[in-house]
């Protein structure tokens, strides 16, 4: 369903499966099936996670995906109830990214340079792009060479399939 109804990234489908695995050993060893999951065992699985010390984002995306498998259930009429909506996600530090220096910018740029053997200039231009467009890397190392469109008049573009396989053009 995420692949066919909301066009998943590759990347989500198996860190969705590795959740719902991880669900799945919990709920068994607990004499469940993953699709019988109660609110108790949902949230014994949530203070497992704490007290094995991953992080709150981490609990939060795992819960995020028992939410959204849960809420499926309910829908297609496996489950009449959904077990996750009482529960409370776990509270998330608000951390902004730390912007590089122009220095440190220009020292990845030279390592990059560097590398032997014809990589050099590939890997200096692909840290350049990713300085001067704002990619995501993930967006960077899959975009195909045909994705240059030359501005008329302007500053080049580059079309790119961001998440959900959505395009947006981006200056360079």
């Amino acid at each position: 369903m995420l692949a066919a109804e909301r066009g998943a990234a590759r990347n989500t489908l198996a860190a969705y499966a590795a959740d719902l695995a991880d669900f799945a050993r919990f709920a068994a060893a607990r004499g469940l099936a993953l699709h019988q999951a109660d609110g108790p065992a949902l949230s014994g699985y949530l203070a497992s996670l704490a007290a094995q010390g991953l992080a709150a984002r981490t609990s939060a995306r795992r819960l995020s995906t028992l939410r959204q498998f849960h809420q499926f259930l309910a829908r297609e009429g496996v489950r009449s109830d959904d077990p996750t909506e009482l529960l409370d996600a776990p509270k998330l530090p608000r951390l902004l990214p730390r912007a590089l220096s122009e220095a440190e910018v220009t020292a990845l740029i030279e390592a990059a340079a560097g590398l032997p053997g014809g990589r050099g200039p590939v890997a200096a231009a692909a840290v350049e792009l990713l300085y001067c467009s704002g990619l995501r890397a993930s967006e960077l190392v899959t975009l195909p060479a045909a994705a240059l469109r030359p501005g008329a008049g302007e500053a080049p573009l580059i079309a790119v399939r961001g998440k959900g396989g959505k395009e947006r053009l981006v200056p360079v």
